[in-house]
């Protein structure tokens, strides 16, 4: 091959989940957010991110801040 980025340059969801440690479900879910870096490209085999801006992204994510429903309030 010619032309080409050396190879991991760029990632598809499953080597962002593999780079997040966290599932190929999750990761879907987490390239779907508004702040999360456009992707560079679509192939036929899926959209593609460069390797570096998922990296700084991961930087400044709350993991913890998973979202879902708040805990209920429970008396004490």
């Amino acid at each position: 091959m010619t032309n080409t980025a050396p190879a991991g340059e760029h990632v598809g969801v499953t080597e962002i989940g593999e780079l997040l440690t966290v599932s190929r479900q999750r990761a879907n879910k987490l390239v779907a957010r508004p702040d999360f870096p456009p992707p560079i490209a679509q192939t036929k085999a899926g959209r593609v991110w460069e390797r570096a801006a998922v990296v700084a992204w991961e930087k400044n994510w709350d993991r913890h801040n998973i979202g879902g429903r708040p805990p209920k309030n429970v008396p004490q």
